[in-house]
């Protein structure tokens, strides 16, 4: 794909999977943003960020799904999975 007016040449959508409270929207956040929340909303189904990178000189748009952690919207974000080039899956190593 050629960098046309979208100024990236390639797009790729990755998920972010975990349990509630293990801080998947704070990390969000952070990456999309660039600022640290110490404490993020609960999400109710899906969050969505975006980040243009460069890599090897290319530029990529990543697009960046933040699921929610609760056991009632997982029929509901397991949809999102379809599609993702990849996945960042968070825990809490205390629980």
């Amino acid at each position: 794909m050629a960098a046309g007016p979208y100024n990236y040449s390639y797009i790729f959508k990755y998920i972010i999977i975990g349990d509630m409270g293990v801080g998947k929207s704070c990390l969000l956040h952070q990456f999309t943003e660039k600022k640290f929340m110490a404490d993020c909303p609960h999400t109710i189904g899906v969050e969505f960020g975006t980040r243009i990178i460069e890599v090897a000189g290319q530029k990529i748009k990543l697009q960046i799904w933040d699921t929610a952690g609760q056991e009632r919207f997982r029929a509901v974000t397991r949809s999102y999975y379809r599609g993702a080039a990849g996945a960042l899956m968070v825990y809490d190593i205390t629980r």
